[in-house]
């Protein structure tokens, strides 16, 4: 396709995504066409290549319909040799295309994209990733409601959509998708942990929050290689079985019937030969959390994490400490997925089963090759990917598509996309200001006193956030 101006592309014309089909070019896209059996016989008005462009615009143009979708993909091109296709053809194309392609399609973007040369990526060698589920709501069809089903609204009729359960584990530093799995919403987000476990690796750092507590999940995690930064609830039992100089304390990880043989023999007064137990060794650093804001409120939160980083010395408790905090990196890369790219509370479109996960690999791989540009062009400008902004990179995204920019063989702007990302007036500061965000509800729907949160302190800006070791 080098070389070749949109002119003379004909109906394969509106297969780009601007600049962005850089990330996905026609010959990845064929051979995954080919793998997946989608490669129609003869060309149609609207080949399987273009259709698979068009569900990704869907995803960039989320706010259009079919027609509005097609209109950017070829409002930059050439009239001739293209045809306006009706909605109905559109979304028999959809279906036509099907899940699959989109699917393997992510498959073979998905992944760590900082490099050894990325700035905030990695942590005294490690690379620092995380794991959170989060929800998605589907229309509410009766396929979506047969598969995904209607949980309960906490009152007396269910939900009004069908939600999808997603759980991704996330890049820390890029907040690029190394590895995501969906389904129903019933299922647990420890069962979808389980199936993020290939994605890991010796090198990693995992960070996790409470919600992941669990032995058998903890054992097979730490087995993959990889390392782990989890937070555990305050009341599992994590026995002092020695002491070290930070504060921190070498503990195990056990299963019921081991804790139990281990708690016995602990209680003991003469400790001879020592119980058969099966866990994982781990280290207990436990820390206090306090904040405090302008007016002169403080609030503080105890913080309780097991790792497997047992050297003191190589991996400091404070440090690991002040590290948990990335766990939220997951947390924005939700957000960026969920309210900057779909929109905040909208609906995905599709009304049939497989038409919902074509739509999600669609979302997933339009917000990966994002983070993949916005990455390199940090990179290459030696500035951590924090600054750049996901919000700007999207409106520019949105522009070189309905221009046509830099796609197909058509002139490359004067301005790159990567230069746009690292212009100054684009770049976030270099340390972002401390900030803190309560579970509470700033603006509820509800105006009756009983639904509001007493003495939140949603909105106010710390001034000061310490974190202090409690000595075991």
């Amino acid at each position: 396709m080098r070389g070749i101006g949109p002119s003379r592309l004909g109906v394969f014309g509106p297969g780009h995504l601007g600049e962005l089909t850089g990330w996905v070019p026609g010959a990845l896209v064929d051979e995954v066409l080919a793998a997946t059996g989608r490669v129609e016989k003869r060309v149609r008005l609207l080949p399987a290549r273009v259709v698979v462009y068009f569900v990704l615009a869907m995803v960039l143009f989320m706010d259009c319909g079919y027609g509005g979708v097609w209109a950017s993909l070829v409002a930059g091109l050439p009239r001739s040799g293209l045809s306006d296709p009706s909605s109905a053809a559109l979304r028999h194309a959809r279906r036509r295309l099907g899940a699959a392609p989109l699917a393997m399609l992510f498959d073979r973007l998905r992944g760590p994209v900082a490099s050894a040369g990325t700035v905030g990526a990695f942590w005294r060698g490690l690379r620092v990733v995380a794991w959170d589920g989060t929800s998605l709501e589907v229309a509410g069809s009766a396929a979506n409601v047969a598969r995904f089903g209607l949980h309960g609204s906490g009152c007396s009729r269910p939900a009004s959509y069908p939600q999808v359960r997603l759980t991704a584990l996330v890049e820390c530093g890029t907040r690029a998708l190394i590895a995501v799995v969906f389904g129903p919403r019933d299922q647990q987000e420890r069962v979808q942990a389980h199936a993020l476990l290939s994605a890991l690796e010796r090198g990693m750092l995992l960070l996790a929050d409470r919600g992941y507590d669990g032995f058998e999940l903890i054992r097979d995690a730490a087995a993959t290689g990889a390392d782990l930064l989890w937070r555990m609830h305050t009341r599992r039992n994590l026995p002092v079985l020695h002491a070290l100089a930070d504060g921190s304390h070498l503990s195990v990880i056990t299963d019921t019937r081991s804790m139990a043989r281990l708690t016995a023999w602990l209680n003991r007064a003469s400790r001879t030969v020592p119980p058969q137990v099966t866990g994982v060794a781990v280290r207990v650093i436990s820390f206090s959390v306090t904040v405090t804001t302008a007016s002169g409120e403080r609030s503080t939160t105890d913080v309780r994490l097991i790792t497997t980083l047992l050297d003191p010395d190589r991996y400091p408790a404070t440090e690991l400490a002040a590290l948990y905090h990335e766990r939220w990196e997951a947390e924005t890369a939700y957000f960026g997925l969920k309210v900057t790219l779909r929109g905040a509370d909208r609906v995905l479109r599709s009304h049939w089963d497989d038409g919902v996960d074509q739509e999600i690999y669609a979302l997933l791989i339009v917000f990966q090759i994002t983070r993949m540009a916005m990455t390199q062009a940090a990179t290459a400008a030696g500035i951590d990917p924090d600054r750049l902004s996901f919000t700007i990179a999207l409106r520019t995204a949105r522009l070189r598509v309905i221009t046509a920019a830099g796609a197909l063989g058509a002139p490359v702007p004067q301005v790159p996309f990567a230069d746009v990302l690292v212009l100054a007036r684009n770049l976030g500061p270099r340390r972002r200001r401390s900030r803190i965000s309560p579970r509470c509800v700033k603006r509820t729907l509800s105006p009756y006193a009983y639904n509001k949160v007493a003495g939140s302190v949603g909105g106010k800006k710390p001034v000061e956030i310490t974190i202090a070791i409690a000595p075991s």
